[in-house]
């Protein structure tokens, strides 16, 4: 669509005047959008400055506390070492001086005598309990021998029925043996 004509000129296309209004208005809305946003982007980006120069300062002041912290570890551990040096030369010079008078000597002599009179007194006690026990022992084995409850035989008898049985084992063999 145009507006009017005029033989020298050109006619004004209002249709692209419109489109050209809108795209104006379009940039112009976006221009602030941008604008808007790059506003935002500063701030953030002091706020991103301030940030990393704390994080600086922090950086620092953590140099610092550890170059503190190594030379209170070295304090202590100088520390440590003259203590132990210390409690070394303190048991490598102290000498004692003790005295034990008479009293105390008594004292000790009283409590050993005590000592033996009680582990004598233990010791009769056991050997009575040790004496009644084998007296008990004794007694069922006289019992036992008296009611003819198993065969005894001492050694030498032993050693002989051995023998004997061993000869009359081979004899019999022999017999049997021969008469087949």
């Amino acid at each position: 669509m145009g507006i009017g004509k005029s033989r020298g000129t050109s006619p004004i296309n209002v249709n692209d005047m419109l489109e050209k209004v809108e795209i104006n208005q379009q940039i112009e809305s976006e221009k602030q959008e941008i604008d808007k946003l790059l506003i935002e982007i500063r701030e953030a980006k002091e706020t991103l400055i301030k940030f990393n120069e704390d994080l600086e300062k922090a950086i620092a002041a953590e140099c610092r506390i550890e170059g503190a912290l190594k030379a209170a570890a070295g304090s202590c551990e100088n520390i440590v070492r003259g203590i132990c040096n210390a409690i070394v030369k303190a048991e490598r010079d102290t000498k004692f001086k003790t005295t034990i008078t008479p009293e105390q000597l008594t004292k000790l002599r009283q409590l050993i005598d005590h000592s033996i009179e009680s582990w004598i007194s233990v010791l009769a006690n056991h050997r009575a309990e040790q004496a009644k026990l084998i007296a008990e022992h004794e007694s069922n084995m006289r019992k036992i021998i008296r009611r003819n409850e198993g065969v005894w035989f001492s050694d030498f008898w032993m050693k002989v029925l051995v023998i004997f049985l061993i000869v009359y084992t081979v004899g019999l063999g022999l017999v049997v043996y021969c008469v087949t």
